[in-house]
């Protein structure tokens, strides 16, 4: 695991990360209400501008992501090599090794995209080490919490995207942020099914809750449904 930050360390990064979903998140609503009122030139500065601000925050995002998933497989890798543990946990954690692994892969490959799309605007992606990761104060290091904050992150990450593409105008962006989108709220149900038979161990397969939500963010004002967000986080203070 990574040696902790000092607390104001720790504040100051995540304040930074903080300021940049807060300049996203205003300027995908004031971009709603600019295509409204007087729609902006395609590729106008302003334009191109309110989109490097929204991909970097999503860059600090997947950042932080790649971050979390090297903390996830140092303590997977842990625990898959203990001896003292009993096989069955070791197996455990050798799957979730495997699946933090090819998932970590994934968000390397969203990290180099954003960046490209940065350059191309015009603009300086943010760095890994101004992204890490934090995990909750109520975490307790295991590889049942382990797959269960992976999928916590997942399934904001992927709503997350949702709400950023709402507000950006050029049709490539959308696209690129629409096909990592689709990704992330796929890594969530695959987590969230590995934490259902073999974690939080049920009776029966649920179908129901197989998919939790219909949409990945909330349609409910559009005539639709709820959302990921909607969707309550998975503890992740579990004992052992």
């Amino acid at each position: 695991m990574t040696t902790p930050l000092p607390s104001d360390e720790r504040l100051e990064r995540r304040q930074f990360i903080q300021g940049l979903a807060a300049v996203a998140t205003t300027a995908a609503l004031s971009g709603c209400a600019n295509r409204e009122e007087s729609p902006l030139p395609h590729g106008s500065g302003i334009d191109r501008a309110r989109e490097a601000s929204a991909l970097n925050t999503l860059l600090a995002l997947e950042y932080s992501l790649i971050d979390g998933y090297h903390q996830g497989i140092t303590l997977l890798t842990a625990a898959h090599e203990d001896p003292s543990l009993p096989q069955p946990q070791r197996d455990l954690a050798g799957l979730a090794l495997a699946v933090a692994q090819a998932f970590l892969e994934d968000h390397e490959a969203h990290a180099v995209l954003l960046s490209e799309m940065l350059t191309n605007l015009g603009a300086t992606p943010v760095r890994p080490d101004q992204a890490p990761f934090l995990p909750p104060p109520q975490f307790k290091p295991s590889v049942g919490n382990a797959l269960k904050l992976a999928a916590n992150e997942e399934r904001r990450a992927a709503f997350g995207y949702n709400r950023v593409v709402k507000g950006l105008n050029t049709p490539s962006t959308r696209f690129g942020l629409a096909s990592i989108e689709g990704v992330q709220a796929q890594h969530f149900v695959v987590l969230k099914a590995l934490i259902d038979s073999l974690v939080d161990t049920t009776p029966a397969f649920d179908a129901q809750q197989a998919v939790p939500a219909p949409f990945v963010s909330s349609t409910v004002s559009l005539g639709g449904g709820n959302g990921l967000q909607d969707v309550p986080d998975l503890a992740v203070n579990n004992p052992g």
